[in-house]
Formats: C-alpha cells, sequence, structure tokens
C-alpha cells in the first residue's frame, strides 16, 4: 500500500518537469520583454524618494538577511546612529559591506534606499537608483541593459525550481511547482486563487455567525468639525456648547435676537448635526461619523482577528494570498510595490534560491510604469486614457507652468504580459504578442515608435542603445589601434609603389632611347639601300 502511494508523487516529479519547464521558459520571456527597453540612462535623476528595507522579525518568512539587502544600495537619507548621533552613512552614499555591518550593529533595523521603483528618470533608470553592478562589484555603469539582466537573473533559476521539483517529487510540503505558478500569479497581477480578505478601513471588528453564515464587520466611528464664519456685521445667535440639528440657523445681523425678527435669507445654516464650539468669529459643530464594511468568510478559510479588535486598513482578516489590486486601492503604490518584491523572495528563499531585490525592483517599476487619467483637465490626455507616469508628470508641469488646470490620475497595476503590450513601441509589443491587433491599433493611431528599447532596434537593424562603458573604451582602443595599423601599412605600400613607379619610368625611358636608335640605323640602311639600286 505504501508502494502505491509513492507512486503518485513519482509521476507528478515526472509530469511537473515535462509539463512545468516550458511554462518556466515562456515566464522568462514575457519578463524580458517587459523589461528590454531598461537601461542605465544617467547617474542621478535627483528624486527623494526611496523604499524603506526592514529587518523581518518573522524567521518563518524567509526573507534575505537585512544586511545582504541593503548592500551594495545607495542611501535615500542620512542615516545616524541612534543612541549617539553619529552620522553612519551620508544621502547618496554607496553602502558596502562595511557599513551594512556598522548599520547592523548599531541596532538599525530599517533603512531608506534608492530604488528602481521610485527612479524618475524619464528613460531607463539611473545608476544611484540601481546600486552596485553585481557582476562587477563596482557602480552600474551607464547604457547597462539592467532590465535584461533582471529577467534572467529571476527567469533562470525560475527553471532550476521546476526542474528540481523531478528530485523531491512527493515530500510534503517539497513541492516547488506551487512555487513557480505562485511567482506568475504576482507577476501578471492575478487575483489569487485562495484569496484573502483585508480591511478596508481603521475600526473594530465583529465576528458574526448566524445562519446567514459567518461574516465579519468592520465599524469605524471617527469625529469630525464643521467650521462656519461669522459674516461682517453678524452675531452669533446660539451658546457655546448647544446641541445643534441641520438647517438651524447660526448667526443673525447685529442688534436682531434670533426671535424677535426674521431670519435673513442669507444667514448661515448648520449643515450637520453636532455640538456647537465658539471660537470668536468662527464656529465648530462638532460630528461624529461612522463607516461600516462586512464581508462575507467562506466556511473553511480561518479568521485572523478577534471579536472587538482595532484593525487598520490593509490589515489581513482571514489566510490566504492578498490580492495586489486591493493594496493599491487601499495604501497606495508603495505597499504594493514592497508586498510584490517580498512575496517573490519568500518563493524563491524557500527553496534556497537567492535573488537580489534589485532584479524584482525593476520588474515592479514596469508593471506600475502606467496611470489613468480620472480628470484631463486642460492636458492633451483624455478620461480613462492609459499613459506613461513620466509623460503624465511632463505633460502637468508644462501645464502648470501655462498657468492651466492640471490632470488627475490613478496608479495603474498591470500583469506582466499587458505591461509588455502596453509599452510605447508598437514593433516591441507587435513583435511579442497579438502582432494584428497591434500593428492594425498602431496604423490607425498613426503611432511613432521612438526606438529607445534593444527589440526595435534589432528588428529594423539599428545599433542597440546599450554597451558596457568599459568595452567600448576597448573598442575605441582597439579600433584605433586598427586605423593606426592600416595607416601605416598603407605607407608602406606607398613607398612600395613609389619605388617600384620608379623602376618602370627607367625602363621605359631606356626601352624609348634603345627603340629610337633601332629605328635611326633602320633608317640609315634603307637609305644606303636606295642609293646603292639608283
Amino acid at each position: 500500500l505504501e508502494y502505491f502511494i509513492s507512486t503518485h508523487g513519482a509521476r507528478k516529479g515526472l509530469a511537473d518537469t515535462a509539463l512545468r519547464t516550458s511554462g518556466s521558459g515562456y515566464l522568462t520571456r514575457r519578463l524580458v520583454d517587459v523589461t528590454q527597453d531598461v537601461i542605465v540612462s544617467e547617474k542621478d535623476c535627483g528624486t527623494l524618494n526611496g523604499t524603506w528595507v526592514v529587518e523581518s522579525k518573522d524567521k518563518a518568512e524567509m526573507l534575505p538577511p537585512f544586511g545582504e539587502r541593503i548592500t551594495g544600495r545607495i542611501s535615500a537619507e542620512d542615516i545616524y546612529h541612534p543612541e549617539t548621533g553619529a552620522l553612519l552613512v551620508e544621502r547618496n552614499q554607496e553602502i558596502d559591506e562595511h557599513l551594512a555591518e556598522v548599520i547592523i550593529k548599531a541596532g538599525i533595523d530599517r533603512a531608506f534606499i534608492r530604488s528602481a521603483m521610485s527612479c524618475e528618470s524619464s528613460s531607463g533608470i539611473c545608476q544611484l537608483c540601481y546600486g552596485r553592478d553585481l557582476a562587477s562589484g563596482k557602480m552600474v555603469e551607464q547604457s547597462i541593459a539592467v532590465g535584461i539582466l533582471a529577467a534572467q537573473s529571476i527567469g533562470e533559476p525560475g527553471t532550476q525550481l521546476t526542474l528540481r521539483t523531478f528530485h523531491t517529487g512527493g515530500v510534503v510540503g517539497l513541492d516547488i511547482t506551487t512555487g513557480l505558478p505562485r511567482v506568475e500569479e504576482l507577476f501578471e497581477a492575478r487575483i489569487p486563487k485562495a484569496q484573502a480578505i483585508i480591511a478596508e478601513i481603521d475600526g473594530k471588528a465583529e465576528i458574526i455567525d448566524d445562519e446567514n453564515g459567518r461574516r465579519i464587520r468592520i465599524t469605524s466611528t471617527e469625529t469630525y468639525s464643521d467650521e462656519y464664519v461669522l459674516p461682517e456685521g453678524w452675531q452669533w445667535i446660539i451658546q457655546d456648547s448647544q446641541e445643534i440639528t441641520s438647517g438651524t440657523p447660526l448667526a443673525a445681523p447685529a442688534g436682531e435676537e434670533g426671535g424677535s425678527a426674521p431670519i435673513a435669507a442669507t444667514a448661515p445654516l448648520a449643515r450637520v448635526n453636532g455640538i456647537a464650539s465658539l471660537g470668536g468669529e468662527r464656529l465648530y459643530i462638532t460630528f461624529e461619523g461612522s463607516d461600516e464594511r462586512e464581508y462575507a468568510v467562506p466556511a473553511a478559510t480561518y479568521i485572523r482577528v478577534v471579536d472587538g479588535q482595532e484593525v487598520r486598513a490593509g490589515e489581513q482578516l482571514t489566510d490566504g494570498s492578498i490580492n495586489p489590486q486591493d493594496i493599491l486601492a487601499i495604501l497606495g503604490k508603495e505597499a504594493v510595490q514592497r508586498y510584490i518584491v517580498d512575496e517573490v523572495q519568500k518563493v524563491y528563499c524557500s527553496q534556497g534560491v537567492h535573488i537580489n531585490d534589485r532584479h524584482i525592483e525593476v520588474i515592479v517599476r514596469q508593471m506600475l510604469s502606467k496611470v489613468r487619467i480620472d480628470t484631463p483637465g486642460d492636458t492633451r490626455f483624455t478620461s480613462r486614457e492609459l499613459v506613461g507616469r513620466m509623460a503624465y508628470e511632463e505633460e502637468n508641469a508644462k501645464i502648470l507652468a501655462e498657468g492651466g488646470e492640471p490632470a488627475t490620475a490613478y496608479a495603474v497595476l498591470m500583469g506582466i504580459t499587458r505591461a509588455s503590450l502596453s509599452t510605447d513601441s508598437w514593433l516591441a509589443a507587435a513583435s511579442f504578442q497579438e502582432t494584428t491587433r497591434v500593428l492594425t491599433e498602431a496604423s490607425i493611431f498613426g503611432k511613432v515608435d521612438r526606438l529607445v528599447g534593444l527589440k526595435e532596434n534589432v528588428i529594423i537593424g539599428k545599433l542597440i542603445p546599450a554597451h558596457c562603458q568599459s568595452c567600448k573604451e576597448e573598442l575605441e582602443h582597439e579600433k584605433q589601434a586598427a586605423l593606426e595599423g592600416h595607416s601605416a601599412e598603407v605607407a608602406d605600400k606607398s613607398l612600395e609603389v613609389d619605388s617600384a613607379g620608379g623602376d618602370i619610368a627607367g625602363g621605359d625611358i631606356a626601352y624609348g632611347e634603345a627603340s629610337q636608335s633601332e629605328d635611326i640605323t633602320a633608317a640609315e640602311e634603307e637609305s644606303q639601300e636606295s642609293s646603292t639600286d639608283s
């Protein structure tokens, strides 16, 4: 019986090896396509933003060590010793192995570092937001295709994970095939299969279990204040701490009492129910506002909160994987960026595969590279249009400089496939997927390809805009040496030709003189013969 049971694991391992290898290769292709235009374009974009790297207190999360995650990165702010106040790391300084050790010894467990996710370069990313080149151990050079490096660094271990299923198939808890689909789920921004419920608002949790099923109700009660300004020549006609109902007149012209004369039509009226608080020429009405959210919980799902517990917006209420779109809507862009990076790291670290954070950050940067226009204002955009974040910010800056009304937009989280097809280059998008649709849309809208990425330049036969500076210098040196060698060779050949030309010329002269003497001799002989005949 035990042997029969074990056969399932053996067959599962073989099937996974055969079926999942192609899936891993396809994931790598999508990663390459979404990042192929991410090239180091400048030294410093000048951003003041970054991302927080926090030491994980929960060892079960299996994240890389804190020191390893900050080594080779650029600090986005000055780091001081928490006790002595001494400056440990300056802003825009690289955190090397020694400084990382100093930070850890000082008891610092969080660092604000420059990141590709917050880089403000108009195209590609800057050197300081990327940090150290992992291949050379030095600061990354300009024109390095870090997007391709990121895609290969994530995709190649994914292939290893897939193939390793063959060796560990059937071992409970080590089924690696769940790892790769999870990575794909994150990078494609899909709704998780076992989706967790998260709180949308701050408040108190209430667990309800009745004939209608299990539910979690979050109730939020907050105190608000409504402000009113006393018009000139008027006086308040209510008392301090008086209970006010909506629509009650609050003031009357000076000299009039609330009941002795009709209230003017322009008198300020209370907009809410609450308690009045007088403060000179200003009146505040304090009132309580409540909000309520209710979530249905499946029968087999474990609830993480208890009845009466205070919860925060974005807090996980049940077991499962959180939908990244929910995190973006509730907590914002920075929170969903950090969530995706940490979740991908957990998958790889759980199998003993180490990937540097910056590779995942480059992918996440591309997933959040677009915004959707809410109100276009005076810009050239239209409502609901999907535009690049940098193009949106540049257009708004231009409109503000002209004194116009800027557009408003919200961040959009796209999967890597959709992000690849939404790129500004229609050549690159057409070479990826849905060629007919992409080319049709490009022709209808009259799109222009600026040829800033790698694929589009390869397609039309141009030199790619990526190179290694040291390689370029070496090529220039070789080219110069080749030119000098060619010049010397040409000079030697010209000397040989000149000398050979002199010999040829002398021979011609000698030949000419000889032929001329022969002609004279022949003429003399003919004249002598003719005279003899006569």
